[in-house]
């Protein structure tokens, strides 16, 4: 079985496609953005000079994958995806919102005569972005692939209303329920898949909570995702500090990713707050989603670097001791397995995916501050256990390396066939 996959943004796609690459099964890849030296507007990297150029390339690198095949590489609605991200980044949430759902549907357009030709090949898409070409596809007697990157968004609707309680004044423009349109399309999808992919346990299970389709449940899978190994892949190993006691120095700790509500980034500002700047130091990378005014409040807690190309990701992990994430809800987030891999303890709740063991970390019972703090607390006062969390942490990225992907792949396409 030949797979044809696409996504109108990355995620792991360019992972699932390389996976497919190498088990000679990669009929082609679709996504709106791919790096191709020498093409607009990559070739600006190299016409551009001083810090602009700069800024370029780092930006640019996001969507350098050189070991995929880029003969089968497709780029249909970059031009959306380029105006989605450049919304999103200004803090237009809303109307980011709008052009993503606009661009998928005219990513979905243009590949649908892909999709018409007589080659005998399934189709793996990502949840929001499937209903269209799975129609298609069905039409023409295909086996469909959902990759459902995310939980089910009525459980989000949920959290998000008691986020509100509490929290009220942290909202942004954008920050509100999916719309009952999104959660059919979705419920759509369920339908129309043949397989239904989930990152983690928890994923797969707000799935079979909410989705509406009968026979859903049957269809899921968990497919546990891989860190980049050419990023990640040999680390070196945590050193140990020379006191295993206060006053060893502060605990480094990391958050990364959409700084906002759903991945509990108010909870992660609070607990620092509350902490003695003599034993507990926080870093914060990514676009913040949460108002200005509220974030001044901390801002003299942390140090803060806006969304870093993946590639300067290792180097600033390496740099920490602990990664922070109590999400409210995800699919299963990378961060994780990359952190693992950097050697950091984790400290995340269930909802965040995959990652903490007993030995690598702290899971949290609830998304929660005092929670948040008290996980920290352990940390920053037992320095012998928090580098056994860390060494132990390695060991156990082991688990998300690219050759079990790809593995995890093969079996699902080989039942698949049987």
């Amino acid at each position: 079985m030949q797979v044809a996959v696409f996504h109108p943004g990355v995620q792991h796609s360019w992972q699932t496609a390389l996976a497919l690459q190498d088990l000679v099964r990669l009929e082609w890849y679709a996504t709106s953005i791919f790096h191709r030296t020498g093409r607009f507007p990559f070739l600006l990297e190299d016409m551009v000079p001083g810090k602009m150029g700069s800024a370029l390339r780092r930006e640019f690198s996001r969507f350098a994958f050189p070991r995929l095949d880029p003969a089968r590489v497709i780029t249909p609605g970059s031009l959306a995806e380029w105006v989605e991200r450049l919304t999103a980044r200004a803090g237009f949430l809303g109307p980011s919102r709008l052009i993503n759902d606009l661009g998928n549907d005219r990513f979905a357009r243009a590949l649908e005569r892909e999709i018409r030709k007589d080659a005998p090949y399934a189709v793996w898409g990502y949840n929001s972005a499937s209903r269209r070409i799975f129609e298609t596809a069905k039409a023409c007697g295909r086996t469909t692939i959902l990759d459902r990157t995310i939980g089910d968004w009525r459980y989000f609707n949920q959290q998000l209303e008691i986020i509100r309680q509490t929290h009220g004044d942290w909202f942004i423009p954008g920050i509100e329920p999916q719309s009952a349109s999104s959660i059919a399309r979705d419920d759509a999808e369920y339908a129309l898949a043949d397989v239904i992919l989930c990152g983690s346990e928890f994923a797969a299970d707000t799935v079979r909570q909410f989705a509406k389709p009968e026979g859903t449940a049957a269809k899921l899978r968990i497919l546990p995702y891989c860190f980049d190994e050419e990023l990640f892949g040999a680390l070196p190993a945590p050193v140990a500090p020379q006191e295993f006691v206060p006053p060893a120095g502060p605990v480094r700790f990391l958050f990364t990713g959409l700084a906002g509500l759903r991945k509990g980034f108010h909870h992660v500002l609070e607990a620092i707050a509350q902490l003695p700047r003599s034993e507990a130091e926080l870093t914060v990378v990514g676009q913040l989603s949460i108002p200005d005014t509220i974030f001044a409040r901390y801002a003299d807690r942390i140090t803060y670097r806006r969304t870093v190309p993946r590639s300067e990701m290792p180097a600033i992990m390496a740099q920490h001791e602990v990664l922070l994430f109590p999400s409210y809800f995800e699919g299963s987030a990378l961060t994780l397995v990359e952190g693992l891999a950097s050697g950091l303890a984790l400290v995340q709740t269930r909802q965040a995916g995959n990652g903490v063991t007993p030995d690598t970390g702290i899971l949290l019972d609830r998304p929660d501050t005092e929670g948040l703090i008290g996980a920290m607390r352990q940390l920053i006062d037992d320095r012998e256990k928090l580098h056994a969390m860390r060494v132990a942490a390695q060991a156990e990225a082991e688990r998300y390396r690219f050759a079990r992907y790809r593995n995890g792949i093969g079996k699902l396409l080989t039942d698949l066939e049987t």
